[in-house]
């Protein structure tokens, strides 16, 4: 595809989705690497027509994880220097008690969205975007399934999402190949990082990265693009599906659902419950544990416990989330 066609392409994406306009303040995340770089090219360049150009803040956060990261952040700071029209450049550095040996990309995601929350509401940015791109949602994708994620998490990440907090989380190049990228900016962007720890398979996205989806390309050369549809498909069904599963969730709190239904559909409504409730760190096996009990006709009564703060209880037809 003409670079030409692909960003009018993604300008016509951005209006579509309602992503972001001229009203938004976005806080762009960058790493250094070329994918967020390009990003914040996109955004300042002048490019963008006058109703969706944002005001454009951004941020860099040293994770002092690697070995490189000084060159990195010197790296970043010049990028900042020379973006021109950016409201604010903001450079952090997380601070360990003790490098993390395990969970180290889930603990270091946790406090980068901290600081980014944080940073966003001091500079009165309403959004912070990502440079996430559609082989990133592969990876996403498959992960997810692999870890036996709820059906809900197989759609990947959205390309726009309402946090707890009041942010919006925006994605918009979830739609292009990290290829095409480089055709999105005008001006190339010349000098990047990239991250050497990338390349360690003993991290789970890494070796689907370059181990098994490259497998399944062998297969299919569209398999990307087919896991995408996929994802795609399961969004529609769960947008019909919704309004069923609402009128369950009443039924539920009403002490008149069914509990014969089939497990795999109650599982979708104890969920759905719960998530309401802001419950959401709880396995499907106590799930199916609350349902056994549900089901039970010899029994009128009993307990799950959730975790030590939270357990589900079982009054004759009723079934009510008790915390403490």
């Amino acid at each position: 595809m003409q670079p030409r066609v692909l960003r009018a392409n993604l300008i016509r994406h951005i209006r579509e989705q309602q992503l972001f306009d001229a009203t938004d303040h976005v806080l762009v995340a960058v790493s250094g690497g070329q994918d967020s770089l390009r990003l914040l090219r996109w955004l300042t360049e002048g490019d963008l027509p006058q109703d969706l150009q944002p005001k454009v803040s951004a941020i860099y956060i040293n994770h002092q994880l690697r070995s490189d990261v000084s060159h990195e952040e010197a790296l970043v700071r010049q990028a900042f220097a020379q973006t021109p029209h950016l409201q604010s450049a903001t450079v952090r550095t997380l601070d360990w008690a003790a490098a993390p040996t395990v969970s180290v990309e889930e603990q270091a995601r946790e406090k980068r969205y901290g600081i980014m929350f944080s940073v966003a509401k001091q500079v009165d940015a309403n959004m912070i975007v990502t440079a996430h791109h559609r082989d990133d949602q592969v990876e996403t994708i498959l992960y997810k399934l692999a870890r036996g994620s709820r059906l809900e998490q197989l759609t990947g990440m959205p390309a726009k999402q309402r946090l707890a907090n009041g942010l919006q989380l925006v994605r918009p190049f979830l739609g292009l190949s990290k290829m095409a990228l480089k055709d999105i900016v005008k001006e190339p962007v010349q000098e990047w990082i990239d991250d050497y720890t990338n390349d360690d398979q003993r991290y789970a996205r890494n070796r689907l990265r370059h181990a098994v989806i490259p497998d399944l390309q062998h297969i299919n050369k569209q398999a990307m693009t087919h896991i995408i549809d996929f994802a795609d498909q399961l969004t529609a069904l769960q947008a019909l599906a919704a309004p069923q599963i609402d009128q369950y969730v009443v039924a539920l709190e009403t002490g008149q659902l069914d509990w014969e239904l089939p497990q795999e559909q109650l599982l979708l409504v104890l969920q759905k419950w719960l998530k309401q409730q802001q419950v959401l760190d709880i396995k499907n096996r106590q799930l199916q544990q609350a349902i056994q009990l549900m089901k039970n006709k010899n029994v009128a009564a009993g307990t799950i416990h959730l975790n030590d703060h939270q357990r589900l209880i079982r009054d004759h037809q009723w079934l009510s989330l008790v915390k403490s």
